[in-house]
């Protein structure tokens, strides 16, 4: 798939975001761009071990992917690389394959090797609010 497809595809009309390194914390980059996409249609999942049980921005967060009963289109990471691997270990588990979005910060060039040779998409750098903004405007 181009990322001219995944834009059409997942980006232009709203699609089921996982949030991998969600936030409860306001100024954290990861709040905004959740609140923009929300704001936008998407629907969201935030994931983050450190705040499963709670609410962020009224929606609740797990501490897995794998604790999610429904399938999504895309994993945005907002993890260092240092920190991806348990999320990276569990898409791997999952019975579909969503596209996995690198954010600026994000980027893992291994990990891209490893998951576009197993069939994922993957899309790197680039931040999926500023994707839509620039792409998916009126």
């Amino acid at each position: 798939m181009t990322m001219e497809e995944i834009i059409d595809k997942f980006v232009c009309k709203p699609s089921r975001v996982v949030v991998a390194g969600a936030s409860t914390k306001p100024d954290r980059p990861v709040y905004g761009v959740m609140e923009y996409l929300g704001e936008n249609g998407f629907t969201l999942f935030p994931v983050n071990p450190a705040c499963a049980g709670e609410a962020i921005q009224g929606l609740a967060c797990v501490g897995s992917v794998l604790d999610l009963k429904e399938e999504f289109d895309i994993l945005a990471l907002f993890i260092s690389p240092k920190r991806q691997q348990p999320v990276l270990d569990e898409i791997l588990r999952l019975s579909h394959k969503p596209v996995v979005w690198m954010q600026p910060g994000a980027e893992n060039d291994e990990a891209e090797v490893l998951l576009k040779g197993k069939g994922y998409e993957v899309v790197k750098g680039a931040c999926l609010m500023m994707i839509h903004q620039v792409y998916c405007g009126e």
